[in-house]
């Protein structure tokens, strides 16, 4: 046993820290289940390594995160007295997108409308991979008066000087079929020029697109009247989709209407991605920014399958931003791992630690990828000594987790993150966590560790291997 003057070395303490992901994926395939189990399991094994080593107390706590992060678990609890509580994983709720194509039909436009009608389910696709529900519609609109024949798909509305074709929100299978009907020159062919004063009035029949409870019975022809009778409701409005408006067109018109076309846009929630002509404090960028969506320069690509790839690239935005707001503000799309390590990284300074501790050991469980800012969390758990000096153990569940990012968790190349594809082997990894590491970091070489001390070496006993006849990988 490690001796000083006077006596034996006094009992340090040793946290013992779980962070664990209860994301909404982990809801499905009994994952959190799984979790909560396997911890469960573990505490007797780790009872048994903390009466081995009388000189370490080790107190024990979890965090979680998602929308945000909490400690599960607060305060610093010995063993003795730890019971766990079983996490509870976000619900998995798809969000709902409404996305409306407004597509310039003018004589110049042949690629790029074929390019919609032949891509736009496999764009929906790629958005849907990311969890969400979407529906499409489209607004097409130009000058020179409706040119189709007999109109089935789509209604047809006469404005000030637009004409605009309207086909309804549905899903992208069926939306694909409906659209067949656009055409190059269908409303006119004479020309689209965002945001002259006379495009404003096209724009509460796009709001009105994304109402899929309305029909065109009654429409005021008024923009006054119109602007008004779309205006934002009260709260019943919270939960409605979430809405993204995609203006393609390669013309561009001055910027007198813009302030009223951003404001109609705005009040509705929509954000506006354009496909467009770029110009110094143009229209279309502009309209983009201050809706808080995003700009591509549509003279770029040339001919049907390199717009088909742009679209690809507008989905891609898109998927990206399938979030949620938090209360704060803030923005979310549900693994809020950097947001957990900051929150980590506070209980870690001195004090509330004391300088003369045990390494604490840190063990990170996901089975997904950060959607904040990993590594400005990570920076701010390795700036603290304690969070420098402590043994960091990564958890994979499943083949989704992102294992370049519990690696650079753990910081140590010669501890790889370990996958658990099923719960046996998870009960292993986890018993692995409590007892070996637990061993190692309150073993006798590490008495002596202050946080101020140069980083002690923890030897760790390798972590078992999943057996060749252990249950099929099921996450």
């Amino acid at each position: 046993m490690v001796r000083r003057p006077g006596g034996e070395l006094a009992t340090r303490p040793l946290h013992f820290i779980w962070l664990c992901d209860t994301s909404g994926s982990m809801s499905i395939d009994g994952k959190i289940q799984a979790l909560n189990n396997a911890i469960r399991e573990a505490l007797p094994y780790m009872q048994q390594v903390a009466d081995e080593n009388p000189n370490a107390n080790v107190l024990m706590r979890a965090l979680k995160f998602s929308h945000g992060a909490e400690w599960h678990i607060p305060n610093p609890t010995s063993l003795d007295d730890f019971g766990w509580s079983d996490l509870i994983a976000d619900p998995l709720e798809k969000p709902k997108l409404d996305i409306v194509f407004m597509v310039d039909t003018s004589g110049s436009m042949s690629d790029e409308i074929n390019a919609v009608k032949s891509s736009c389910v496999a764009f929906a696709d790629r958005i849907i991979k990311e969890g969400a529900n979407v529906r499409l519609g489209l607004v097409g609109f130009d000058i020179g008066g409706h040119r189709g024949g007999p109109i089935t798909t789509y209604k047809v509305h006469n404005l000030s000087r637009y004409t605009i074709g309207i086909w309804s929100l549905t899903s992208p299978q069926d939306f694909k079929k409906n659209i067949q009907s656009l055409s190059l020159g269908l409303f006119g062919g004479a020309g689209c020029y965002l945001a002259n004063r006379d495009t404003v009035d096209i724009f509460p029949y796009v709001v009105r697109t994304f109402d899929s409870s309305s029909d065109d019975k009654g429409v005021s022809s008024t923009l006054e009247s119109l602007v008004e009778r779309f205006k934002p409701r009260n709260s019943e409005d919270n939960s409605r989709n979430s809405r993204i408006l995609v203006i393609i067109s390669d013309e561009i018109g001055n910027t007198e209407g813009l302030s009223d076309i951003v404001s109609q846009l705005n009040s509705a929630s929509i954000t506006a991605h354009v496909l467009g002509v770029p110009k110094g404090n143009g229209a279309h960028e502009s309209i983009a920014n201050m809706t808080g969506g995003k700009f591509w320069d549509i003279s770029k690509s040339k001919g049907e399958q390199d717009f088909s790839t742009l679209l690809g690239t507008v989905a891609e935005a898109i998927a990206k931003e399938v979030t949620r707001k938090l209360a704060d503000g803030t923005v979310s799309a549900g693994t809020d791992m950097g947001t957990g390590l900051k929150m980590l990284a506070e209980q870690l300074k001195i004090p509330p630690m004391s300088d003369r501790a045990l390494p604490p050991v840190l063990v990170l469980i996901s089975d997904g990828q950060p959607t904040d800012d990993f590594e400005s969390g990570l920076k701010a758990l390795m700036a603290q000594p304690w969070g420098k000096k402590a043994v960091r153990i990564a958890i994979a569940i499943g083949k989704d987790a992102e294992l370049n990012v519990l690696q650079n968790f753990i910081g140590n190349l010669e501890i790889k993150p370990l996958q658990a594809n099923n719960p046996d082997t998870l009960v292993k990894y986890i018993k692995w966590a409590s007892t070996a590491v637990l061993k190692a970091a309150s073993s006798p070489a590490t008495l002596t560790t202050t946080a101020s001390a140069s980083r002690a070496t923890v030897p760790i006993a390798p972590p078992p291997m999943p057996e060749s006849d252990s249950a099929p990988d099921v996450w």
